[in-house]
């Protein structure tokens, strides 16, 4: 995309034709259809491996600890050994979904806490 930038003088800034164009375009946003993409979306807290390549003394490894990371999506699936995250999602032109993308699979043993976010 090739912004124009021209400069506003009386404002003292630079504004951008091209993107000003764009946010002045209607466009139809879709939402999550329930109907067609039952998954709830979650907050999960969950412990993940931490490595270090340098030389440390004995005593400073042995005091190591795990990270704690948190992970926001929609549960796709679940097992006995994991579950499965997507943060994202396409539509297709109707405004049904398309794909998910960013996923992330997490075992269960990992879990920390897991918090149900309402959308």
């Amino acid at each position: 995309m090739d912004f124009k930038r021209t400069h506003h003088t009386k404002r003292g800034f630079t504004k951008f034709k091209t993107m000003k164009k764009l946010l002045k375009t209607k466009i139809k946003l879709p939402d999550v259809d329930k109907n067609d993409f039952p998954y709830k979306f979650y907050k999960c807290w969950w412990s993940d491996i931490i490595s270090c390549s340098n030389w440390s003394s004995i005593s400073d490894i042995k005091k190591s600890k795990t990270a704690v990371c948190i992970t926001m999506g929609w549960l796709v699936h679940t097992s006995k050994e994991k579950f499965v995250f997507i943060g994202d999602i396409n539509f297709n032109d109707d405004g049904t979904i398309n794909e998910g993308g960013n996923s992330t699979v997490i075992p269960k043993s990992n879990i920390l806490k897991l918090k149900e976010i309402k959308l």
